[in-house]
């Protein structure tokens, strides 16, 4: 099982250069991954958790983590593409995937924020489809030196694209833990990026991803006193390391491949202080 780790943009850090060290330290305390979260506005559960503190944008955040390390991949966890123009993201992410020489995972979602949509004019109701759509639209861009795609939410032919992705096929992960996000794995992505989900949820749907590669991102909080719920039914990883390794061992049995620990915490030091403890305390263990 591989391990990445969110960098907390989301969670109102003041100073979007310290977000750039918690980057860092995952490479260099043997994580594989560093991940990204996004909001555009502070809508619903967002506006709730930071009030006015600063919820930092995903991409430029990434893209300095890019320039910082030179091993672990870049993650999305996850865009909300029915928010970005297949064209304006698939450039995006193609010129960072060059910058970052081939590291870039691109998840993607559809958010349940409709005060957000609404704040930006775009439909809420139609998102699962413009997804779609928009999927098929960035594998066009970058496959093709002059793109067309003709469908009934974007349409584009004729004009040169460039650059490409690095990666003969960068690979796209669909976030969510819905049925119709399921499907959507098994008929548009590349892996299925899960949130918040136990072991036994895990065992009871990565069938519906069809054997592709299951990532999951959850909540990590150390305790020192055991927790109560059973190991195999808890939605975040909180308990004693004994607990939290127990758990791990359970989502790598039940098939997936890749955990992304979120420290969910607005400090930057105790971030960096919960990772490094994951690391010594539950993966130099497995």
């Amino acid at each position: 099982m591989d391990f990445g780790i969110s960098i907390p943009n989301n969670q109102g850090i003041a100073s979007v250069r310290d977000l750039v060290t918690v980057a860092q330290d995952a490479e260099t305390l043997g994580y594989d991954s560093v991940w990204v979260s996004e909001h555009l506005y502070h809508a619903s559960y967002v506006a709730s958790r930071l009030g006015d503190r600063p919820y930092h944008e995903a991409l430029t955040v990434l893209t300095a983590a890019a320039t910082v390390t030179t091993r672990v991949r870049l993650g999305t966890s996850v865009l909300v593409l029915p928010w970005h123009h297949p064209a304006r993201l698939a450039k995006q992410i193609a010129t960072l995937d060059q910058l970052s020489a081939g590291r870039v995972v691109l998840g993607v979602g559809v958010a349940q924020t409709p005060d957000e949509f609404a704040n930006l004019g775009i439909p809420y109701a139609t998102r699962g489809a413009v997804t779609d759509e928009a999927i098929d639209a960035l594998r066009a861009l970058w496959s093709e030196d002059i793109p067309a795609y003709h469908g009934q939410h974007f349409k584009f032919e004729g004009l040169r694209f460039s650059p490409k992705p690095q990666q003969a096929r960068l690979p796209i992960l669909i976030g969510g833990n819905s049925p119709r996000a399921l499907r959507r794995v098994r008929e548009k992505g590349d892996g299925w990026h899960a949130m918040s989900l136990s072991v036994n949820d895990v065992r009871a749907s990565i069938a519906g991803a069809a054997g592709k590669p299951c990532s999951i991102r959850m909540v990590l909080e150390f305790t020192d006193a055991p927790v109560s719920r059973a190991i195999a039914d808890r939605r975040s990883l909180k308990g004693t390391p004994a607990e939290v390794l127990d758990q791990v061992r359970g989502y790598a049995d039940a098939g997936v491949s890749e955990l992304v620990v979120d420290a969910n915490l607005p400090d930057v030091e105790a971030t960096r202080v919960c990772f490094r403890r994951f690391r010594d305390e539950v993966m130099t263990k497995l």
